[in-house]
């Protein structure tokens, strides 16, 4: 939402830089994740339509090295206003679509500086996942809180812990068997 008002402006600009002054361009904002410009000249009429980007949650697989890709996510979090920003439980379980997972433990670990300052270290931890092989799964997050109160993930990787039986019980990123 907030680089909306930035696009607009720029789509506004370009449509009022044409020499061409047989066409006329429109801009229509019909939600927050779509805009759409129509453009006619005397004989056509050319409709374009932007959606914004949305968070369609972590990658599968995911990396085998425990890195979890943060830039997608934080530009959502940029063009969105929503009451989990401001709250690092609630983007932590944004971020890796807690929703979606099913687990009968869920455990919320985090750290920060003094008085909230500095860089702060998250951990969600899935235990008793519904899954022949894998146990349980732990994402650790680094986060920042922006100055206007919602936060930034920095860093973020995961690691899983194996069913007896079926590969390590330490938390790594290997695979199960």
């Amino acid at each position: 939402m907030r680089r909306l008002t930035a696009l607009l402006a720029v789509l506004l600009a370009s449509a009022c830089a044409d020499d061409d002054e047989s066409a006329m361009r429109t801009v229509t904002v019909t939600s927050a994740s779509t805009i759409t410009v129509t453009e006619t000249t005397a004989t056509t009429t050319q409709s374009t339509t932007i959606p914004a980007e949305e968070w369609t949650g972590l990658p599968e697989p995911l990396a085998a090295d425990g890195t979890l890709p943060v830039d997608p996510f934080n530009a959502h979090a940029e063009r969105v206003d929503e009451s989990w920003e401001r709250d690092v439980a609630s983007t932590a379980r944004e971020f890796i679509g807690f929703e979606e997972l099913e687990a009968p433990n869920v455990s919320f670990q985090a750290a920060s500086g003094p008085e909230g300052g500095g860089p702060t270290s998250a951990s969600l931890q899935l235990d008793g996942l519904l899954d022949d092989s894998i146990r349980a799964r732990r994402y650790d997050l680094t986060l920042m809180k922006r100055p206007d109160g919602t936060w930034r993930i920095d860093s973020a990787f995961w690691s899983q812990r194996c069913q007896q039986g079926h590969g390590h019980q330490a938390f790594t990123p290997e695979r199960c068997l």
